[in-house]
C-alpha cells in the first residue's frame, strides 16, 4: 500500500476523478442529496440499515466502503 505522502496533487486529483466517475455511474441526480455514514462493531446492524436505505432510495445510492478505497491504493 502506498504512503499518502508519496502522492502528488495531480495523482490525488486523478484518483478522485476516477472514484467519483465509478461511484456515480448509473445514478440519478437528486434535488436534495443526503449522506448516511454508517459505522459500528460487527453485528451492529450496518448491513440491515444499508439494505433499508437502498430500498428507500430505489437503489439510487452511492455506497462507499473503506475496503474499496484501500484496494485502489497500489
Amino acid at each position: 500500500m502506498a504512503n499518502i505522502t508519496d502522492f502528488t496533487e495531480k495523482q490525488f486529483e486523478d484518483r478522485l476523478e476516477k472514484n467519483v466517475e465509478r461511484l456515480t455511474k448509473n445514478r440519478l441526480a437528486v434535488e436534495s442529496p443526503t449522506a448516511f455514514l454508517l459505522g459500528g462493531q460487527p453485528g451492529s446492524g450496518k448491513t440491515s440499515l444499508r439494505s433499508a436505505i437502498f430500498e428507500e432510495t430505489q437503489g439510487n445510492v452511492i455506497v462507499v466502503l473503506l475496503q474499496s478505497f484501500k484496494s485502489t491504493i497500489k
